[in-house]
């Protein structure tokens, strides 16, 4: 096994920031290599400033450990803790079998005794039921032929819902395959938001009410402006609520702040996906970059820029903070009576007067097609560019892009609906499933 081919399994194991890798002894055990192997490997990646090698403490990824794991700190505390990572991160899904005793065992650094032990703990406290060797999550409430689940997403004022992003089909027909494989059926309800009402697919309105064979609800929040007003119809709603949250963080209206019955997804608006591209590029030696973006105006590209900064990747902004996002650029493109291609291509073209580097990570897929078909028309070579969100252009211009985990999303905002209380047990209220970037070239 070639040295490259070593560092490649030892970074596609998933290891999180500052987070304790296992001994060289445990890793070369678990990969079927030898010491001496696994050690030049975890040098090699020090010196390219992967890992970390702290004498006395060992070896943790990233670029700056974060040395919390205290000598009290006991083996099942750091398989709870690892477990929990993976949990938020979709390595474990909440609908099917979990990985074998043994699996988690290499997983883990632990032996298949204690990981054994520990998933019984778990047991005991209702999370998981166990059958013979095989465990899985437990679901405190039985699914039957009349139970379903309300999908409310903004419509136009005849109740027909608007899907008008990759990303918002990507939800739609992820939910529908999901919810069928568990035979929960799911009831579309359209919201309009100027009406503040709720219509089905007929057009006529719908009431939300404590129905008994509903299980709970899934809200988007997709392109809706006030969502306090929104969720103010479900105030006295007493099933679980999972909620599709495209905003910061901190604007989750205090309503449904830290309560059980809600929780939250952010699946594409953290700077989690920034550090995640970061890493990338810094595994390929790929740097310094432009970070070029003209939704400057809104949380998620300052976020995308922060994470980047943070994974210690070497980027030069190119920015525009006059738009908020691609609605917002295209909504300027109509005030202006322009196309919106037209007004996006002005936009990055005075931007890239600044350019000085070869490598660019685009805001989005749009902008770094553009980019692309910018260079093109000046007969210039193409450039490395990298995109978020993996939308059919990254395949038709063949770029790299980063793709949101809209999969484990649905599955843990389906899952909350059906185990709430040990959801709540287990997580936190706000989550931010982790995604990966889908190479073209």
């Amino acid at each position: 096994m070639l040295i490259e081919d070593v560092k490649k399994s030892i970074v596609d194991a998933g290891f999180h920031e500052g987070e304790k890798m296992p001994s060289v002894r445990k890793m070369a055990e678990q990969l079927g290599l030898s010491v001496n192997t696994v050690h030049r490997a975890y040098k090699l990646l020090a010196l390219e400033k992967v890992v970390q090698l702290v004498h006395g403490k060992g070896c943790f990824w990233g670029s700056a450990p974060t040395l919390d794991v205290k000598p009290e700190e006991n083996v099942y505390s750091i398989i709870e803790r690892r477990f929990q990572n993976d949990l938020e991160s979709g390595a474990l899904n909440a609908f099917e079998e979990l990985p074998s005793c043994k699996e988690l065992s290499n997983r883990y650094g632990a032996s298949p005794y204690i990981v054994k032990k520990f998933l019984m703990q778990k047991s005991a406290q209702g999370i998981l039921r166990h059958v013979g060797h095989r465990f899985f999550f437990s679901e405190e409430r039985t699914v039957g032929k009349s139970n379903y689940v309300l999908f409310v997403h903004r419509s136009d004022e005849l109740g027909r819902l608007k899907i008008e992003s990759e990303r918002e089909s990507d939800v739609f027909r992820t939910f529908a395959q999901i919810a069928a494989e568990q035979k929960i059926a799911v009831k579309f309800i359209g919201y309009h938001e100027d009406s503040n009402q709720f219509f089905v697919s007929d057009g006529s309105t719908y009431t939300i009410k404590n129905d008994t064979h509903c299980l709970g609800v899934f809200l988007s929040t997709w392109l809706v402006y006030d969502a306090s007003k929104l969720f103010a119809h479900f105030a006295m709603f007493k099933n679980p609520i999972s909620v599709w949250w495209e905003y910061a963080p901190d604007m989750v209206p205090v309503s449904a702040r830290n309560k059980k019955k809600w929780a939250f997804y952010n699946v594409a608006f953290g700077k989690e996906a920034g550090v995640i591209v970061g890493r990338y590029l810094k595994n390929k030696n790929m740097g310094p970059v432009h970070y070029l973006s003209p939704y400057h105006a809104s949380f998620w590209s300052k976020a995308r820029l922060q994470g980047l900064l943070e994974s210690g990747t070497e980027v030069v902004p190119l920015v525009d903070d006059r738009f908020a996002s691609p609605f917002d650029l295209v909504d300027a493109a109509k005030r202006e009576g322009v196309d919106s291609q037209v007004l996006l291509n002005t936009v990055l073209e005075s931007l890239l007067k600044s350019a000085t580097l070869d490598k660019f990570v685009c805001s989005n897929d749009w902008v770094a097609a553009s980019l692309i078909d910018f260079f093109r028309a000046k007969k210039i070579p193409t450039p490395y560019v990298i995109g978020f969100d993996d939308t059919i252009e990254s395949y038709r211009y063949v770029f790299d892009s980063f793709a949101f985990n809209v999969g484990t999303m649905v599955k843990e905002a389906i899952y909350h609906i059906v185990a709430p209380t040990i959801y709540a047990e287990q997580r936190r209220q706000m989550q931010t499933p982790l995604g990966r970037v889908v190479e073209k070239q």
